[in-house]
């Protein structure tokens, strides 16, 4: 999976099902961390608590607006405006081909 930026905003796709959905922010990437593979520090966007958050091995509610959670848990948001600049760049490739060809 790709390296996430910090400010990067993201969409939770997995882990407590309560937090599903929940847009967050990338602090920073920790990398393998304890029993994590590729880690990331994240808070949430609103700044609210999350609705569940594992600590040692209790289940919280509430209790931090951060929290260490895995890359696979997270999908980044894609600014629309990056979307068209993609295609803009596709579209000028594929006519600097066909006028080569």
């Amino acid at each position: 999976m790709s390296i996430l930026a910090r400010g990067q905003k993201c969409v939770i796709v997995g882990g407590c099902p309560e937090n599903i959905g929940l847009v967050v922010e990338v602090i920073c990437r920790i990398g393998p961390h304890s029993a994590r593979e590729d880690a990331y520090w994240i808070r949430t966007v609103s700044g609210r608590p999350f609705h569940q958050l594992w600590i040692d091995k209790e289940l919280q509610r509430g209790s931090s607006s951060e929290a260490i959670t895995d890359r696979h848990k997270l999908r980044p948001l894609v600014d629309p405006k990056d979307e068209v600049h993609e295609i803009e760049i596709t579209l000028q490739q594929t006519k600097e081909f066909e006028t080569q060809n």
